[in-house]
């Protein structure tokens, strides 16, 4: 049974713990639990072949990541089975997970940064090295023999478009159709692009707003409001009381630029957060932190539990800072230290046994659809442009207004589901992503204009 803290949503399924080796080159040494659901089809006639979907990050469970996404699973449930993984190190799949502490986070600085790392390092009681993308696709192997699917269909988001991907590039035979929704091409290397990806996304955010006549009345000087804001200094901090927006417990908070940094990424992500920007920019600009402090509890509360940040660790210090060219010096851009601060972690994280060719690019004639976000602050549209020369028989569908993860939100699902039938997009019934509706800018308080 599938159930999430944030919906009431419950869906039954079948679930199941499996032993697998630690070290698939070492199958007779230490194991470790791995954890699957699968979804049964609801159709009368379910064909063969099922999804596997596996979830972001790197660190979410997908069988947490789930629920969330179920206006598209509901329509792939029609005809197929849907099977999550909860990726090693994640969920309950030997997670690697860390404590939290929300008001660490609020203040977060480098020798922070470093303690935590090195507490949760001491909290794991397996060998980390063993946690990354190369392990996770050994395990969708293990799992497709073990529930006896000849072929089937892999879809990832973000991050888990690197898992697919490399299943798709490692057991080409077994996958039937790919759908890649944020897309990350293979050769990319997670990190130097962060910062320039999102402020190309938030840039276009100014464009909308000056487009907007509330929002132009509102915030007329909106792009003077974001240099301001970048102006802060990094580490300045500053002590704040207020409410928590869940609880309603009053704290007294010491806080940093960073924690507004966080809450800006991560509000940039969706169509919908991404109304409040403009009014939490121009109130922090305008030296009143409150707004953007409680996004950043309210963020920090939606993800404690959900992101693994050792198996995080332990895909990215395999995987993608090993890879860095040059760090540059830091800017006050909002990302623009993540390069060396994923480099400071990676000095007390070990690193993993992934692929020495993890960031080879395949070519496939397997059919493949590939969705990305006109406004994706992460993985932007040129990401799945790259991406989509892989594929002999591959479609990009660009859905415009919307941010990250586009595949639950409107009649998205429905292209999806179709996909995976015909191995084929309608681009006529494709047209339908154009209608899509974009929630107004928040003006105030209290909503959008009217």
């Amino acid at each position: 049974m599938l159930t999430h803290p944030r919906f009431s949503r419950v869906v039954d399924a079948r679930c199941a713990d499996y032993q697998v080796p630690l070290d698939p080159a070492r199958p007779d040494g230490k194991k470790i639990r791995l954890h699957v659901a699968v979804v049964p089809a609801t159709g009368k006639s379910p064909r063969p072949d099922p999804l596997f979907f596996f979830a972001g990050g790197p660190g979410q469970s997908a069988v947490e990541a789930a629920l969330p996404m179920w206006p598209l699973f509901r329509e792939v449930l029609k005809h197929r089975d849907l099977v999550l993984i909860d990726q090693r190190g994640t969920g309950k799949s030997t997670p690697l997970g860390c404590k939290a502490d929300e008001e660490i986070e609020l203040a977060s600085d480098d020798e922070t940064l470093a303690r935590r790392t090195r507490e949760c390092l001491e909290r794991q009681k397996v060998d980390v090295r063993f946690f990354t993308s190369r392990q996770a696709v050994a395990d969708v192997e293990f799992v497709r023999q073990a529930l006896d699917y000849e072929q089937i269909n892999v879809m990832g988001v973000s991050y888990g478009t690197r898992v697919a991907q490399l299943v798709l590039r490692e057991y080409p035979q077994q996958v039937r159709g790919i759908v890649l929704d944020g897309v990350l091409p293979p050769a990319l290397v997670l990190g130097p692009e962060f910062a320039d990806n999102l402020a190309a996304s938030l840039q276009k955010l100014f464009f909308h707003c000056a487009a907007d006549a509330a929002c132009r009345k509102a915030f007329p000087r909106l792009e003077q409001d974001w240099q301001t804001y970048l102006a802060l200094p990094l580490e300045e901090r500053r002590p704040v009381k207020l409410r928590h927006p869940r609880t309603g417990e009053m704290l007294e908070l010491e806080a940093s630029r960073q924690a507004l940094d966080m809450a800006v990424r991560l509000l940039s992500y969706s169509s919908d957060t991404r109304a409040l920007l403009p009014l939490v920019i121009h109130e922090a600009a305008s030296g009143n932190w409150q707004p953007l402090l409680s996004q950043a509890l309210q963020v920090a509360a939606s993800l404690e539990g959900n992101l693994a940040e050792g198996m995080h660790n332990s895909v990215v210090c395999a995987e993608d800072v090993p890879y860095y060219k040059e760090i540059p010096e830091d800017d006050h851009r909002v990302l623009g230290r993540m390069m060396r601060q994923l480099q400071l972690i990676c000095r007390f994280w070990p690193r993993g046994e992934s692929f020495a060719d993890v960031h080879r690019p395949l070519q496939s004639d397997t059919p493949a659809l590939l969705l990305s976000g006109e406004l994706d602050p992460v993985t932007p549209v040129a990401y799945g442009e790259e991406a989509l020369k892989q594929f002999s028989r591959g479609w990009h569908l660009v859905v415009p207004g919307q941010g990250h993860n586009v595949s639950p939100r409107g009649c998205v699902p429905e292209l999806v589901a179709d996909f995976l039938d015909t191995l084929e997009l309608d681009e006529e019934k494709a047209a339908c992503v154009q209608r899509m509706p974009r929630l107004p800018f928040f003006i105030d308080a209290l909503g959008p204009g009217a």
